[in-house]
């Protein structure tokens, strides 16, 4: 289960792994709010996910009952941080919840301009936007009237 937290303008992750019990937490900037602060916010995530995966709505089969993601092991796997001046936390999480559905928790990642414009444009042209194909057709015939201004300024 993947959770990603705004806190004090910075945004931070948690991964609850349900299968090996563990609760990571993906930081790309520590120094911007305390830890204290962080735990007990993480702790109020982990209490209302007990509350919302017990709910008998939520699941029907019973492996999911009583689960208790605050007696989970936490960890904090080393990360790359951003710089002090950066405003990326929110880029991070999201590769982080890309990512790590493909290579794990302990790949290296980069954010940088191509992953910045690499999320923009699969959260542009992926599946679920409605309207990928006007802004396909509107990013084409710009590039296209740019392409034509070019060749009459040669």
């Amino acid at each position: 289960i993947f959770v990603p937290i705004h806190l004090n303008d910075h945004w931070f992750l948690i991964v609850v792994n349900l299968l090996y019990g563990t609760v990571r937490y993906m930081d790309s900037f520590k120094r911007c709010t305390s830890m204290i602060e962080r735990k007990r916010v993480i702790d109020d995530v982990l209490t209302y996910l007990e509350k919302f995966v017990s709910d008998k709505n939520f699941q029907e089969t019973p492996s999911h009952k009583n689960l208790q993601f605050s007696k989970y092991k936490f960890s904090e796997p080393t990360v790359p941080q951003q710089k002090a001046n950066s405003n990326d936390c929110g880029i991070w999480v999201a590769e982080w919840m890309i990512l790590n559905h493909y290579w794990g928790v302990n790949k290296p990642w980069i954010v940088n301009d191509y992953s910045r414009m690499r999320l923009a444009v699969d959260l542009v042209y992926k599946w679920h936007n409605p309207k990928r194909d006007m802004i396909k057709e509107l990013a084409v015939a710009d590039w296209n009237k740019k392409m034509q201004q070019s060749v009459l300024q040669t």
